[in-house]
């Protein structure tokens, strides 16, 4: 699919860490799979059968090309796609084919609902272009679009009463003023988002968004009341699952977009900690994708990974809070070659995630400074 070659089987997990050069197929599998639970979770949720309209007409990979932005250059008559989820299971394979579509066996009793949400790289729009929300005029509904309208629905909590501490260095909070984002610093001080630098531009609504989503896990699900009483009359006593958020998805895109190093850590932090917290206050798993370039990210979460280690082995540790520790088996990452295969990166040994795929530049570097200074004090 794209440039992917072949993903092999990758597992789920809460916390998981895609890596690979521009073009690699990160964004491209990240969007598939964002897709595939939101199919999945349609289809948990409605009273309907939805199935049967996503094996037809095309409509998967027709919903799935328009909502992403995916032409047909992302798929050949080699396309393969598997996906084994909670309750049920998508294949799909070819140009412009149907899916199949099969419900699992404990569909009925285990479906459940969940809150998802793709934070896109081009987040910062949010900030950089005033109204956005009725300027961006997509001639069908896409992921740009629909975040933006997703953004109208978490910012509504984080009033000047309860403002949102963002992750980034400079003491920012984030607080919706009728409407308008503002950031507040901590001396008071207030600047519009449309006129703050590039950087909180980038975090604020993917930290504000993170917060919202994870923070919905164990409460009421946004749902009319038609669809609770279909749900109250043929859930046979579950329906407490689908009438409740019982975990979150979040798809991100390079949350070091535009950020210092010391932001990135700090922003890395907070997602794990609205992580943790969706974990333990739901009943199925929640989870967060993220695809970066940084090496900062990177190592920020070996940090968690060897904190959660020394938990697991019952030694003391003060160095890194509790409660943005995972278990050590909640992390995974991925790294996708040049030629579109995917590879593991956690080292079995120590374990951490491997950067050196990352960090093709820092040989480069020394190489070279050694050869210059050579010539420099010959």
């Amino acid at each position: 699919m794209g440039p992917i070659v072949d993903s092999t089987k990758i597992e789920m997990a809460p916390l998981m860490v895609l890596i690979g050069r521009q073009s690699a197929g990160k964004s491209t599998f990240m969007k598939v799979f964002s897709f595939c639970r939101w199919i999945e979770k349609k289809i948990m949720v409605s009273t309907d059968d939805l199935v049967m309209q996503y094996t037809h007409n095309n409509r998967f990979v027709k919903e799935l090309k328009q909502f992403y932005r995916l032409n047909d250059e992302y798929f050949t008559a080699e396309t393969q796609l598997i996906y084994d989820g909670d309750n049920i299971m998508i294949e799909y394979s070819g140009v412009n084919s149907n899916a199949r579509i099969v419900r699992k066996k404990s569909f009925a009793e285990k479906r459940f609902n969940t809150k998802l949400s793709y934070i896109p790289a081009e987040r910062n729009l949010i900030s950089a272009i005033q109204n956005v929300d009725k300027t961006y005029k997509a001639t069908e509904k896409d992921v740009l679009f629909n975040f933006i309208y997703e953004w109208d629905e978490a910012k509504v909590p984080y009033t000047s009463e309860h403002p949102y501490k963002l992750a980034a260095t400079g003491g920012f909070s984030y607080v919706n003023k009728s409407g308008a984002d503002v950031l507040v610093r901590e001396d008071g001080t207030e600047t519009p988002a449309f006129y703050a630098s590039s950087g909180m531009q980038s975090v604020m609504p993917m930290d504000v968004m993170a917060n919202y989503i994870t923070e919905r896990v164990g409460q009421n699900a946004s749902l009319s009341m038609h669809e609770r009483n279909e749900i109250n009359k043929t859930d046979n006593g579950h329906s407490s699952r689908r009438l409740k958020y019982q975990s979150a998805q979040l798809f991100i895109e390079e949350p070091e977009q535009n950020l210092y190093p010391e932001s990135q850590k700090l922003v890395i932090m907070s997602l794990v900690r609205s992580l943790k917290k969706a974990l333990e206050n739901g009943s199925e798993q929640s989870m967060i994708v993220l695809t970066t370039h940084s090496p900062y990210v990177i190592s920020v979460v070996n940090v968690l990974l060897a904190a959660a280690i020394v938990e697991e082995k019952g030694l003391e540790q003060n160095i890194i809070s509790k409660d943005c520790i995972l278990s050590s088996k909640d992390i995974i990452g991925y790294y996708i070659d040049e030629k579109g295969y995917f590879r593991n990166i956690i080292d079995s040994e120590i374990p951490m995630l491997s950067g050196n795929d990352l960090d093709g530049v820092s040989e480069w570097v020394d190489e070279n400074i050694s050869k210059l200074n050579e010539i420099l004090f010959a």
